[in-house]
């Protein structure tokens, strides 16, 4: 048998400190959840840049004052004039017959017998001249003078004695002081977060802390430094190459303007010589066909002469047979003289017809032959006229080929000088987008401090409600008991 009698109590407190804390924690709390709205009342979008403006209003400009457009209306215009071209017309020259050549006479041979058969008469025969044919005069050759072509000498420019400065970016200040203010406010940013860390840390004022600001403005020196030479040097170097551009489109603009001079003093040149050579050739063609013409003129009069000088023997023969007659019937009876000076009359006119016809003959071939003669040189006239009009018609074709080549030219280069203008406008404009770009970060860092600076309050409370929750249970309890027991075994 047994019998027994227990009693329990337990009892729970809030410990003061640590209500005292958490009270303080809310309290913040409620504080920092009244705290007003804080508007940004600043710009979060940066504007265009003075180089985007100015390169949009080089862009409009241009295309108001439409650059190039007259050079391509210009070779449009050549162009178009050009497609109604008419080669100059070639006209072959007439060839007119030459005058008669006029006769030369045959005398007549008197035989000089009459009916006296006393009287002895000698007979005379008298030569017969043939026609001498003249020479036909060579056209003049005239000398081939070349034209002499001076090429022009392009001078090249060094970048060394170029004056840098207007290629300068003017806002290269600018950009730096704010690109060094940044750095400056990192700095200082961080110097906070170092005495905060020196806080929490307990190490405020001492030596550690002194060495960790001293290590971040040494930092911030040396990005100062970097970032600023990089600047410069990017400015420096943007300016180097701008301006080198311009001294090659410079050069380059010397070079095109000295090949067109000398492609224009050899097409003179071709010309020039084109013409002399045809001159030249046809004075030798002509100076051979005179030459070959006289040639024949000469061996023509020897053959002249030569039939001249048998008629003329043949005469003086057959006066030596009619002198023996007349000595023969002199010494014949008188009966016989009638008979044998009639037969002599009758020879003397056969002679006389024989001399005529061999002389007309003679004329004849002699005018037949000026009259050919006549004929190749007006012949060798025309063609050197009509050489000469297809010179010039090819020497026109050639001009109009020159000008159409210079009108496609001219327009190449107005849409070079358009496009060109384009292209500044357009690398200004891409300035202007790095400066607006940049502007933009300044401000979005701007608007980044100005949240930081906002929120800062919440999260410090952030950090007082965590160092809240690491405090210790707040709650402590006590217990107590009673028993009593009686046992009987």
């Amino acid at each position: 048998m047994s019998m027994g009698k227990n009693k329990s109590s337990s009892q729970q407190s809030f410990d003061p400190e640590l209500k005292g804390l958490l009270t303080g924690t809310f309290r913040e709390g409620q504080r920092v959840s009244r705290t007003p709205y804080s508007p940004y009342n600043f710009a979060t979008v940066a504007p265009l840049a003075p180089a985007q403006l100015e390169g949009l209003n080089m862009a409009a400009n241009t295309a108001r004052a439409g650059v190039g457009q007259g050079e391509i209306n210009d070779a449009i215009a050549t162009t178009r004039a050009e497609t109604g071209f008419q080669p100059a017309q070639v006209n072959a020259g007439s060839i007119t017959a030459p005058g008669q050549v006029g006769n030369v006479g045959a005398s007549n041979v008197q035989t000089g017998f009459g009916f006296d058969p006393i009287r002895n008469q000698q007979v005379q025969s008298q030569g017969v001249n043939a026609q001498q044919i003249g020479q036909t005069s060579a056209v003049g050759v005239n000398p081939i003078n070349a034209q002499q072509v001076q090429g022009q000498t392009v001078q090249g420019q060094s970048l060394a004695q170029t004056d840098l400065s207007p290629y300068q970016n003017q806002y290269d200040s600018g950009v730096i002081d704010a690109a060094l203010g940044d750095l400056d406010r990192a700095r200082q940013m961080t110097q906070n977060q170092n005495a905060a860390s020196a806080v929490s840390a307990g190490a405020f004022g001492g030596d550690r802390q002194a060495l960790v600001e001293s290590e971040t403005n040494r930092n911030f020196a040396d990005q100062a430094a970097r970032t600023a030479v990089n600047l410069r040097q990017q400015g420096f170097q943007n300016a180097q190459q701008q301006a080198q551009a311009d001294l090659n489109r410079a050069q380059q603009a010397g070079m095109q303007t000295a090949q067109f001079g000398q492609q224009a003093d050899l097409a003179n040149q071709r010309a020039g010589l084109t013409a002399d050579t045809s001159s030249a050739q046809l004075g030798l063609q002509s100076g051979l066909a005179a030459q070959s013409l006289n040639q024949q003129a000469a061996a023509r009069n020897a053959q002249n002469q030569l039939a001249a000088d048998t008629t003329s023997a043949a005469n003086f023969m057959r006066a030596g047979q009619l002198n023996a007659a007349n000595n023969l019937a002199a010494q014949q009876a008188t009966q016989a003289g009638q008979i044998q000076a009639a037969q002599f009359d009758q020879r003397g006119q056969l002679a006389n017809q024989d001399a005529q016809m061999r002389a007309a003959l003679a004329n004849q071939n002699a005018a037949l032959r000026n009259q050919q003669l006549g004929f190749d040189a007006q012949r060798f006239n025309a063609d050197a006229g009509l050489q000469a009009a297809l010179a010039n018609q090819r020497a026109g074709m050639t001009a109009s080929g020159m000008r159409q080549g210079a009108a496609a030219q001219l327009a190449n280069l107005g849409g070079d000088l358009r496009g060109t203008q384009f292209a500044d406008a357009a690398a200004l404009q891409g300035v202007g987008g790095q400066q607006q770009a940049a502007a933009q970060q300044l401000l979005e860092d701007r608007y980044r401090r100005f949240a930081e600076q906002r929120e800062y309050p919440f999260r410090m409370f952030d950090v007082l409600r965590s160092g809240a929750g690491l405090l210790p249970n707040p709650l402590t309890s006590e217990s107590s008991g009673r028993g009593f027991n009686l046992g009987i075994a």
